[in-house]
């Protein structure tokens, strides 16, 4: 599948584990790999839902952080964290959307629902 994050390209594919670029290393795998100068987002098949899911934020995080052009000092860990809690996060986000007025009146009262 390809996207568009700021004007570039990425082709999102998904892998066997097994290949060269997820199993660089005997003793080391890949869930995931974003290849910036090729413009490839890559994820490991066979992973369950979740692992998956968290797999494609991390690295659509990496892909999103090069294509604005931002470079970032712990980024893997930052990855690492938005990978796991990016849905918390964006649930909460909606809970918070729904249950909080954030219109007020112009003496800075919020309007009751």
């Amino acid at each position: 599948m390809e996207i568009d994050i700021n004007g570039v390209k990425w082709l999102v594919e998904a892998a066997d584990g097994e290949t060269k670029k997820l199993h660089p290393k005997k003793d080391r795998i890949n869930l995931g790999l974003t290849e910036y100068c090729e413009g490839i987002i890559t994820i490991r098949q066979g992973m369950s839902e979740s692992v998956t899911r968290s797999t494609v934020i991390h690295e659509l995080i990496h892909a999103f952080l090069f294509s604005f052009g931002y470079e970032v000092n712990g980024e893997e860990s930052m990855c690492n964290f938005f990978g796991s809690q990016a849905d918390r996060i964006m649930k909460l986000t909606d809970e918070i959307m729904k249950g909080v007025n954030f219109n007020a009146d112009r003496e800075g009262n919020t309007e009751s629902n």
